[in-house]
């Protein structure tokens, strides 16, 4: 490997002199150095540590709460497989500019000056020989804003990586489509079973005593019609139908609702116990058989009420 330095890159009439050349070439071998050194470290740490033991460490450390022990054994193998791939590719990184250091430190050199020339709005005055404040000010100030830019984007980098490995035990290579997050099951299960049995196209028209938010949201292009209580309206739900929310039934729709809504089919979804009639929750027999397959619970009775039909046209 070669680590030379080449100490005299100067141009003509450029402004790097060969002290300052020679400074920048052992800066960027020491810099270079000290980074092969830490990815070797993170590389030898990652692959050697079995990552059971990594993950009882997290384990061992993580709240109490009912998902924590979960996220923090995620979260944790999620940033082992991520140094066990970028510290060997950062090493060679490393190995790759410290085998031709004098080729990266001319390539360093000449990158800079281009950057300083393509960010020099200060031209000299033909009379005085000299650059005003303000042009002077300009340049600056650009090139600031190209550093404020620069670090910005690792900033943003880092925070986003970072959010990616909290968000890893959860969606790992899926899509937010495929996990539907921060939503109740009962939903999750509603959005999957319309998916399944509705086409893209669908018009739904929904009788509900639930905020639709999601289901509209998840369920696009499909376009959900819902007519909803005023008493409702402004009102807050609560974990686990703890606040009753007044809905219309189907049969409370009048002839003219029912004109103004055009829809292909229609979804009665209650949960709250008193609207939900026991005798009808197994009245949508592909309802009820995807339930059971999907929580492989062969005699499950759903606890709530769910029925799609599709209009004759």
């Amino acid at each position: 490997m070669d680590w030379s330095v080449t100490v005299n890159m100067a141009k003509p009439g450029s402004q790097t002199t060969p002290r300052k050349t020679a400074h920048g070439g052992w800066c960027l071998l020491v810099m270079n150095l000290l980074l092969a050194v830490a990815a070797l470290l993170v590389a030898a740490f990652c692959w050697i540590v079995p990552i059971e033991v990594i993950e009882q460490w997290a384990f061992d450390r993580a709240g109490q709460g009912t998902f924590d022990r979960f996220e923090a054994i995620g979260q944790a193998d999620f940033f082992v497989w991520l140094g066990r791939i970028v510290a060997p590719l950062w090493l060679w990184i490393c190995w790759s500019i410290g085998s031709h250091l004098a080729a990266w430190e001319a390539y360093g050199i000449e990158l800079i000056r281009g950057l300083a020339a393509i960010t020099r709005l200060a031209v000299e005055s033909r009379s005085t020989g000299r650059v005003s404040l303000l042009a002077s000010l300009r340049t600056y100030g650009l090139r600031g804003l190209l550093v404020a830019w620069g670090v910005l984007w690792l900033a943003h980098a880092v925070h986003g990586l970072g959010l990616r490995g909290h968000d890893w035990p959860y969606f790992r290579f899926h899509s937010g489509e495929e996990v539907l997050p921060n939503i109740s099951d009962s939903n999750r299960l509603v959005i999957r079973y319309l998916r399944e049995a509705t086409p893209p196209t669908a018009r739904i028209l929904v009788a509900s005593d639930q905020k639709l938010f999601f289901l509209s949201y998840y369920l696009r292009p499909r376009f959900l019609l819902h007519r909803m209580h005023p008493d409702s309206e402004h009102v807050i739900p609560l974990k686990d139908q703890q606040r009753k929310l007044a809905a219309f039934r189907l049969e409370d729709l009048t002839a003219e609702d029912l004109v103004q809504m055009p829809h292909d089919y229609r979804l009665e979804y209650f949960e709250h116990p008193d609207l939900v009639d026991q005798t009808q929750v197994l009245s949508d027999t592909a309802w009820v058989a995807f339930v059971r397959r999907t929580t492989k619970n062969p005699s499950l009775i759903p606890p709530y009420l769910v029925r799609l039909r599709k209009v004759d046209p």
